[in-house]
């Protein structure tokens, strides 16, 4: 898994034992992806994902589909952490010092950083 990815799940609590992204093998608590499940009661809830190893591919997923649109950093985390659910500068802060980049670095050279 991508440097990026990690930072992600991180900062998105799932190394915190019994947080929401733990319990829903979900480390980019994504709401949809390839393998996400919902409650239908609650359609855009975070997504249950059935195994850890799906929940890594579909957080690499998003993150590629950022990569080929052309993304930068803070365009891409504003996207994944909206200022109304986060405190995105924050979370761009984080990312961007634990990849030891700017915010205006694409997803694609984040990715590329390993």
């Amino acid at each position: 898994m991508s440097k990026l990815a990690r930072l992600i799940a991180l900062e998105e609590g799932f190394y915190v034992p019994g947080s929401l992204p733990q319990r829903n093998n979900n480390p980019g608590d994504l709401r949809h992806s390839n393998h996400s499940q919902h409650d239908p009661a609650h359609p855009d809830a975070i997504g249950q994902i059935d195994t850890i190893e799906h929940g890594w591919a579909d957080l690499e997923r998003q993150l590629e589909l950022f990569a080929k649109r052309g993304l930068t950093l803070r365009a891409a985390i504003y996207e994944f952490a909206p200022p109304t659910e986060n405190n995105s500068e924050r979370y761009l802060e984080f990312v961007c010092q634990g990849l030891g980049v700017n915010s205006d670095c694409t997803v694609a050279e984040a990715l590329a950083l390993g």
